[in-house]
């Protein structure tokens, strides 16, 4: 996460960019000359805000710590076994009384805050639209799950996760730790991201970390299915949501994923016939999935920077024997596909971020544009796949003239 944010503080002269791309890789450095004055005391604290999802339902949201037993951590040298975060978040009623969840939980804030120079008295990170531990309104709802870039956490999707959600779909979300920016336990402790990056030439070696990351997925997807028999996953055994047996409709599983985890998606596809389509934000297809292709629905979307093309993305591309979609989004940047703009944006004017320099770092295409856009297409890819229904993938639509279908 740091490395991130690093790209937009103005104290730094360089970007040094440690999340996968569409086909560029970890440590890609671009050069954002940022030059403008430190935070300045004297302007007004902003607390960012989350653009309303756009759907009937109101939205819980619970967080659960899984222990994986099988498998020892081959990043977090602290855990003996895999250990994971992830949260569900679903359509609810009446969530009178439940608080809404922050964006990021206490201690993992601390550190966001520590890894990217940003005080909290200048910037408060938003809260989001879910209800901590509301009860889950409706029963077989289809379900999506997310996985972050690398060194991103799980809640850099929340506008996306929350739109979703707000239409009736169960989402999951996945922090990788070790892999994940900053990830916070229920003891307290927080984890960061330890990986190396690697240069563009060797691309390839990131596949062996996919794999830890689609055995994390494939393990989340078992324990769906003992929540969706009414038993109780979580580490501590804390209480969950009313409403979770039977909420899930573990036939309907789409994924989708920025970055790295685009093709930690359709990795996850290739090996899993639980995971139905996938939706790849701006990554990158890795290891045995680009040799191999695959046989269902698949949809990129791709952002307008790093346009050299990437060996084998158009091999991988020949491979896709099912239903197969490529757009491209004018003026957008490979973070454009996350919350991160809207922080960037509303940041900006306390940490003395220029016009100019915000374009570099979010590209030409306004923040809450860009969310619609990622908002709306996936929405469309998953109610199409997975509920059979809707027409905006069809044809270039006059609603978003920015997006360009590249390839079917």
């Amino acid at each position: 996460m740091g490395s991130i944010w690093a790209a937009i503080l103005p104290s730094v002269a360089v970007m040094k960019c440690a999340l996968l791309r569409r086909g560029a890789a970890a440590a890609v450095a671009i050069g954002l000359l940022l030059t403008g004055p430190a935070v300045q005391a004297e302007s007004k604290p902003v607390t960012v805000a989350l653009p309303r999802p756009t759907g009937p339902s109101e939205i819980g949201t619970v967080a659960l710590h899984l222990r994986d037993g099988s498998r020892a951590d081959p990043w977090i040298k602290a855990h003996a076994r895999r250990e994971l975060m992830i949260s569900l978040w679903y359509p609810t009623r009446r969530p009178d009384g439940h608080p809404a969840a922050p964006w990021l939980p206490p201690r993992a804030a601390e550190a966001f805050y520590r890894n990217s120079g940003l005080s909290p008295a200048a910037v408060s990170l938003p809260s989001t639209h879910g209800r901590e531990g509301a009860r889950v309104a409706g029963r077989g709802l289809p379900v999506v799950l997310f996985s972050p870039g690398n060194g991103a956490d799980r809640s850099m999707n929340t506008t996306t996760v929350e739109e979703l959600a707000s239409w009736g779909y169960m989402v999951v979300t996945i922090d990788h730790p070790g892999d994940a920016g900053e990830v916070e336990f229920p003891d307290g402790t927080v984890t960061g991201h330890v990986l190396k990056p690697v240069p563009v030439s060797r691309l390839d070696e990131k596949a062996e970390e996919i794999k830890v990351r689609v055995a994390d997925t494939r393990f989340v997807l078992d324990r769906l299915k003992e929540l969706n028999k009414g038993q109780n996953p979580d580490a501590e055994g804390r209480k969950l949501p009313e409403g979770l047996r039977g909420a899930f409709d573990l036939g309907r599983v789409g994924m989708f994923g920025h970055s790295a985890g685009g093709a930690t998606a359709a990795a996850t596809m290739l090996q899993d016939r639980r995971v139905k389509a996938v939706l790849n934000l701006d990554g990158p297809a890795l290891g045995k999935v680009a040799a191999k292709g695959l046989a269902r629905p698949y949809m990129l979307m791709e952002a307008e920077i790093f346009d050299k093309p990437i060996r084998g993305q158009k091999a991988f591309w020949s491979r896709l024997k099912g239903w197969r979609l490529h757009v491209k989004t004018k003026g957008v940047k490979h973070n454009s596909y996350t919350d991160l703009p809207l922080v960037y944006e509303q940041a900006a004017p306390v940490i003395g971020l220029s016009k100019e320099q915000l374009r570099a770092a979010n590209g030409t295409l306004p923040a809450a544009r860009s969310v619609a856009v990622t908002r709306a297409y996936a929405m469309a890819f998953f109610d199409l796949h997975l509920r059979r229904r809707g027409d905006l993938l069809d044809r270039r639509s006059p609603r978003f003239p920015e997006v360009r279908m590249i390839a079917r």
